[in-house]
């Protein structure tokens, strides 16, 4: 049978969630973010005054993963809202390409109090082994994350973002942990550098 739909967060606040660095304490690998760089990863969005040429791209994105020797994988993208009746329904791709080639990112569950999200690359539909759901593994409909505002792990609240994928059927083997440990990045508060081209 098909997977249940899922629901993005309600009454969702596309620039308080962009306001600050995220934290990813968990997440699936994908064809761009192999397990083998779950170390270190974060994610910056910021709203663009002015959209960008030639595409009219939002949001800007900054994403960041590291591996196990410290190499620094990852760079600038760029985001849309996809839905004007739900801004929570994002697409996001390199700014050189054109929205019909941009995937989804769905912002499922936000809590700026609490300080989590959870986010999928879509609607999963693919069913696994276990009966559960997932969704694909190639560069766009991929992709789950859980992530924090904090770099420290708060086991209580990826807890929290994981039972809400659980009523979404979704299948939680597919994540796996990522280590903010012993990061050499910027901490948050510290001075962005830009990150899209705005003409």
């Amino acid at each position: 049978k098909p997977c249940p739909p899922v629901t993005t967060s309600p009454n969702f606040d596309l620039s308080g969630f962009t306001s600050k660095r995220w934290y990813a304490h968990q997440q699936a690998p994908t064809q761009y973010v192999p397990v083998e760089r779950n170390y270190c990863v974060y994610a910056e969005y910021e709203i663009l005054e002015k959209k960008t040429f030639p595409w009219r791209y939002e949001v800007s994105v900054n994403n960041h993963a590291e591996n196990k020797e410290g190499e620094q994988f990852g760079g600038p993208l760029c985001a849309f809202v996809d839905d004007p009746n739900d801004q929570a329904k994002l697409k996001v791709a390199p700014c050189f390409l054109p929205k019909n080639l941009a995937g989804p990112y769905w912002v499922l569950a936000y809590n700026e109090e609490k300080g989590y999200a959870l986010v999928s690359g879509g609607q999963p539909e693919v069913r696994t082994k276990n009966g559960l759901c997932t969704v694909g593994e190639g560069v766009n409909d991929s992709g789950l994350w859980i992530f924090l505002r904090s770099m420290e792990r708060d086991d209580a609240l990826i807890e929290e973002a994981r039972s809400i994928a659980k009523k979404f059927e979704i299948d939680l083997s597919i994540l796996n942990d990522v280590d903010q440990t012993n990061c050499k990045h910027l901490g948050e508060g510290q001075e962005k550098e830009p990150t899209a081209r705005i003409d």
